[in-house]
């Protein structure tokens, strides 16, 4: 079917030439694609080569992120201070500095030399079809964000190649660049080391902001009895981390369905007519951090194995635009050991004895494009676990697929950095004897000694310095595997992993509210169960549990909150008598679930706010009855006695959660869809859907800032009352949560999915698609995904468009 269409397109000179009578078809000297549009503003993307299809995909994209792109691209060229000036507390500058030590232009480059043909062919495709659609809308034409602004502009490959290594690195170097732009030498004797030591919080890489649950259900429990897949990424709703959804053809070579970060030129999640795949984020080691020992009358030398070595100096010097228009020139000296850039400030403070300095696995990842393309094609499952294993592109995240036949396989291949046995057994000593490497492991960071050969990253063959293959956790099923961001050794309680290097986790350690509800879902039996009495999953029993709502810590408590709320007296705060007799009526009543009717799903949420995601794990404030591993599912268990004298802690959290929405304008008997929203425009739209700690699949919540770098405008919200929730003055606002939310079947016909993309396809407000899906989401509504040429040309709001444009 494909090839009749681009036949008759190509004979009528919008594609490449018919061929002669040998059909041997001549190499197309210029980018043509064929998009079409289906509801909702899904591009499909038809082209006859793989440049044609980076070109379409692109100018298809560039309609629903242009602005979010251009921003990128100026961050990524060190070129925000001189655009717009030197921003607030110089935060222009820095970011500037930070990317130019992070050297992502040449690193960039480096990835387009070492990329495969077809990838660099992809890329500079990608590039031309962005600059077509910028010749073609023209300034003016641009969306409100950025209509008319200069630093919209053509792009090309090596730009788009820096913000891949940006991308790449999100896991590591991105969340440190306060500390890299900080990094600078001690001044001499008598300098103010109080302003060295003073400078940002320290990140907590346990708690990225960016989550994920991935099943894959293998022939054994699917109705079927062919392979299934949920992909549910919770990934921010706004800025660059955004999915954008699209279909590639390119007849006989490529047909894959799925969705994309914006700006890059492959699908990340999504299907072809063999595999499905999704993505987690993995909570594995993809850096480390590294104390180096200075040389005492230098403090940018620093002793290794008993040698002196001399870090690389570079002085860099930007632009920045100053408000009167004239442009000034500053300059900064950066550093780098030969592990990676120095950082600075904080707990991270460079002295005269001591400095710190950081290797990221990511840092030159020239292969995470060829690695998402080489999935895009695989035509089986052991295809797709060989271009892991060869390409080794994959930055920071899990991958879980199922095949056709109904095989899955959870694996994290992500770029985790390679220790020797000696190497981990000093870092486990130093977690018992050194302050600061325990201080950092609480935050996810791995210290090691950067005087010793011992700890350096171990190169073997084929993994250069990442774990081996052959060490990596994995695991392949036909019944199922998951993923919801915990470490690997709970993919399935049938078989857990007991065996995988330490930088991926603890075997047996508590798992999050959040897994342990993804694996109830996938595991409970009888009346009532995600799967139904048969025990088997069709599609749309899929689609029903990924949006339940149930949320695992209410199931499990709520009825022993009541019991301990019901008839209790006012709690005095700080001399104010705070009554929780609406509170626990609500709760009482409550069904548990997250949905927009649900009256006590905000008390709930708030009285969990005042204890923390690890009282959700294991025995503490919350639960009685520890975490056991023998017992994962039901452990822990059982509130918390009350205490033999004195405020019952679990009242007073009660009482303090009631005060809490009241400061937000809410009452105990607010449904939680007139708490919890996203603004569109001028439309509020209610959502659905609750915070990890609560227990809840559908993760849905508020970012302060997180997660997007952009400096486009961003969701309004309210003055914030409840720091732990982001309750705010407005209610809950969203920003954040379940993204491209997919549930897919591989049946004999080929696969059939439905999907939503909750924040709508396109990020300009003049859209028809800018709230569509969010509408959808809202009312649970699924969409069918459209992927048979059929279903593409029956679709009633089609639109087919031809692009194309000089090599």
């Amino acid at each position: 079917m494909y090839g009749r269409i681009i036949a008759g397109l190509s004979c009528l000179g919008l594609l490449a030439g018919c061929g002669d009578e040998s059909g041997v078809r001549p190499v197309p000297v210029d980018y043509k694609a064929t998009i079409r549009w289906t509801s909702h503003g899904v591009p499909h993307v038809l082209a006859e080569d793989i440049g044609s299809i980076g070109f379409g995909l692109a100018y298809a994209g560039a309609r629903d992120f242009v602005c979010t792109l251009a921003d990128q691209i100026v961050k990524v060229r060190s070129e925000r201070a001189r655009t717009f000036g030197p921003g607030e507390g110089d935060a222009n500058v820095d970011s500037d500095f930070s990317y130019l030590a992070l050297g992502v232009v040449e690193r960039g480059e480096r990835m387009l030399e070492r990329m495969s043909a077809d990838g660099r062919t992809l890329v500079g495709g990608y590039a031309a079809g962005y600059n077509r659609y910028l010749a073609d809308v023209g300034p003016q034409g641009l969306p409100a964000a950025c209509a008319g602004a200069p630093w919209v502009k053509p792009i090309s490959a090596a730009d788009l190649a820096a913000y891949f290594v940006h991308v790449n690195m999100y896991a590591g170097g991105l969340q440190l660049l306060d500390f890299i732009r900080r990094a600078a030498p001690p001044e001499a004797e008598g300098s103010d080391k109080g302003a060295r030591l003073r400078g940002p919080e320290l990140p907590d890489f346990t708690r990225l902001g960016l989550g994920s649950n991935a099943w894959a259900i293998g022939r054994d429990r699917a109705e079927g009895g062919r392979g299934m897949l949920v992909a549910n990424p919770h990934f921010p709703w706004e800025g660059e981390l955004r999915f954008h959804e699209a279909h590639l053809t390119i007849p006989g070579q490529l047909d894959v369905y799925g969705a994309s970060l914006t700006g890059l030129p492959v699908i990340n999640i999504g299907f072809n007519e063999h595999v499905a795949w999704t993505h987690t984020v993995s909570p594995a080691k993809h850096f480390t951090v590294y104390r180096l020992t200075l040389d005492p009358d230098d403090p940018t030398a620093y002793l290794h194995d008993g040698e002196r070595r001399e870090m690389e100096r570079r002085e860099h010097t930007i632009d920045v635009l100053a408000d009167d228009g004239s442009v000034e020139q500053v300059s900064r000296v950066m550093y780098r050991s030969h592990h990676g850039p120095m950082l600075g400030a904080s707990v991270l403070s460079w002295s005269t004895e001591q400095a710190f300095a950081l290797r990221d696995a990511n840092e030159d990842n020239v292969t995470v494009l060829d690695q998402w393309l080489a999935m895009n094609r695989a035509k089986s499952l052991d295809e797709l676990r060989r271009v892991h294993e060869e390409l080794r592109g994959i930055p920071f995240v899990f991958t879980t697929a199922v095949d056709a036949e109904g095989q899955g396989v959870v694996m994290d291949a992500s770029r985790v950095p390679h220790l020797s046995a000696e190497a981990v057994s000093a870092y486990e000593r130093a977690l018992q004897r050194d302050g600061l490497t325990g201080l950092l492991a609480g935050n996810g960071i791995v210290l090691l000694d950067g005087s010793t050969a011992r700890d350096e990253w171990v190169e073997t063959q084929g993994a250069g310095a990442l774990v081996p293959w052959s060490d990596i956790p994995s695991l392949t099923r036909t019944d199922f595997v998951m993923n919801a961001n915990d470490t690997p050794w709970l993919t399935n309680p049938a078989e857990p992993l007991d065996a995988y290097p330490a930088l991926f986790g603890t075997p047996g350690s508590p798992i999050s509210a959040r897994t342990r509800m993804n694996l109830v879902l996938l595991t409970e039996e009888g009346e009532g169960a995600a799967a139904g009495e048969d025990g088997l999953f069709s599609r749309e029993e899929l689609a029903a549990a990924i949006l339940s709502n149930r949320g695992i810590t209410a199931e499990r408590l709520r009825a022993q909150v009541v019991e301990r709320c019901d008839g209790a007296a006012p709690v005095d705060l700080d001399g104010e008598a705070v009554d929780v007799a609406d509170a626990c009526a609500a709760l009482a009543s409550w069904d548990g679930r997250l949905d927009l009717d649900s009256v006590g799903a905000i008390v709930w949420r708030e009285l969990l706010g005042r204890f923390s995601s690890r009282d959700t794990m294991d025995a503490g404030k919350l639960y009685a009855q520890p975490f056991d591993p023998e017992d994962p599912l039901q452990t822990p268990r059982d509130l918390v006695a009350p205490p033999a004298e004195g405020p019952d802690p679990i009242v007073v959290a009660l009482a303090e959660a009631t005060r809490v929405l009241a400061l937000a304008g809410l009452d105990p008997s607010t449904p939680l869809g007139e708490a919890q929203f996203t603004n569109k425009g001028d439309d509020v739209i209610p959502i659905h859907g609750g915070l990890g700690e609560e227990g809840v699949t559908n993760i849905i919540g508020y970012l302060p800032g997180g997660a997007n770098s952009t400096l486009l405008p961003r969701l309004n919200t309210g003055e914030l009352v409840g720091s732990e929730t982001g309750l705010t003055t407005s209610g809950y606002p969203v920003n954040y949560g379940t993204s491209f939310v997919m549930v897919l079947e591989h049946t004999t016909g080929g696969p059939r999915a439905e999907a939503l993309l909750t924040y709508s396809q396109s990020t300009d407000p003049a859209s028809p698609h800018f709230a569509d899906q969010t509408e959808l989401f809202s009312r649970k509504a699924w969409r069918p995904v459209l992927f048979t040429e059929k279903d593409i040309a029956a679709d009633p709001e089609l639109v087919v468009k031809e692009v194309g444009g000089p090599r």
